[in-house]
């Protein structure tokens, strides 16, 4: 068999909400992306031409559409603020491990942020993620907490005591922990 060597197309795009889609193999990392990404201002990059963009690697649909699956911070601020504007693109061949291992390793990316509770966003790979992928990309052999901190950089200790604070501040008894409905 022949080694097909596939180039992706490049191509100048105006993408929207209307032709700019999730992949289907990415959304589950997209979704626990969202939900432990940073807060965090952006940089304004308007007025950079668009030669010098990043750009973004998509896969072609129908009818003019496209799908990403990783660089969710990008697409992200494409969608909220730089739809009227030209975005440099690598159209390529779609090859589903790579789209999922590239999605869930910008998920993993989250585990360096300053600020991340270790435990949810443990319990949320550790639930949803492909195993064997998360494993790989960790390069670790088996997924537990100790490899998890030892990937993050944290102390077990750090990550026990996030687990601890966060069973101190839930409700007691299922009452909110603001009172100020009683006022």
């Amino acid at each position: 068999m022949k080694n097909i060597k596939l180039k992706p197309t490049q191509k100048l795009l105006i993408l929207n909400k209307d032709n700019l889609f999730i992949h289907n193999d990415a959304r589950k990392a997209l979704k626990i992306w969202h939900q432990f990404r940073p807060k965090t201002s952006d940089i304004n990059m308007h007025a950079l031409d668009d030669y010098y963009r990043q750009p973004l690697r998509l896969v072609a649909g129908l009818d003019d559409t496209y799908y990403f699956f990783n660089d969710f911070c990008r697409v992200d601020l494409l969608l909220r603020e730089e739809m009227g504007l030209r975005q440099p693109c690598l159209i390529g061949a779609e090859n589903l491990n790579d789209i999922k291992r590239l999605a869930w390793a910008q998920v993993l990316q989250l585990a360096f942020v300053r600020g991340l509770y270790h435990p949810g966003f443990f319990k949320a790979i550790n639930n949803n993620a492909p195993k064997h992928m998360i494993c790989e990309l960790m390069k670790v052999r088996v997924l537990t907490i100790e490899t998890y901190c030892q990937f993050a950089g944290i102390s077990q200790s750090t990550y026990e005591y996030q687990q601890g604070k966060s069973a101190r501040e839930e409700p007691i008894l299922g009452l909110p922990k603001s009172m100020s409905w009683l006022e």
